[in-house]
């Protein structure tokens, strides 16, 4: 899956979740987008790196893996917060 469509998807699961019951939307764009980065955020606290926070150099990573995790979900943040 791609980071727009992953993006996508999770901003969709939280709009489903709290809005499916009401004619008009009560959780709105900004709070949807908010739930969404969390819950990215808190994925990416799993990352192998400790602190994701500090800029770290891919140049130097040592495991492939680690880096394209960290980097897609990166660019799920930003793709999400592009919705």
């Amino acid at each position: 899956m791609t980071p727009i469509e992953k993006a996508n998807e999770l901003y969709s699961k939280y709009d489903d979740l709290l809005n499916k019951d009401f004619i008009n939307p009560i959780v709105f764009d900004n709070q949807l987008k908010q739930c969404a980065l969390i819950a990215v955020d808190e994925i990416m606290m799993t990352c192998a790196f400790n602190n994701y926070k500090t800029k770290i150099n891919f140049e130097h990573c040592s495991d492939y893996e680690d880096c394209h995790f960290f980097t897609y979900w990166e660019e799920v943040k930003q793709e999400i917060e592009k919705l």
